[in-house]
Order: structure tokens, then sequence, then C-alpha cells
């Protein structure tokens, strides 16, 4: 799986530039806006769109 643009984090619902992918995962996350590095609290638009029932 390629590396996505950017995630968005669920804490604040910004999106995230700043990521490290590696082999198709997500390795480390920072979120500028309000500072949450942790990694499960990061989706891509994709899957945060199936998340809230979206296509």
């Amino acid at each position: 799986m390629a590396a996505p643009e950017y995630l968005i984090c669920l804490e604040c619902e910004s999106p995230s530039y700043t990521f490290e992918w590696e082999d198709g995962k997500l390795k480390e996350i920072l979120c500028e806006t309000c500072g949450n590095e942790e990694m499960e609290t990061f989706l891509s638009q994709e899957d945060l769109d199936v998340l809230e029932g979206g296509e």
C-alpha cells in the first residue's frame, strides 16, 4: 500500500502531513495542530469515510 498524502487526527480532526510510512504501515506521526502522537488515533480519509458510514 502506498503512503497516503495525509492522515486525519481523530482528536482534533485536522489533517496531518508529518508522518513516517514504511512497508505499508504507519511508523510515526505528529499532529501539528494538537500535538497528538498516538498512531491509533489517525485514519486516512478513506478509512474515516467508511467509519462515518459514507462511501
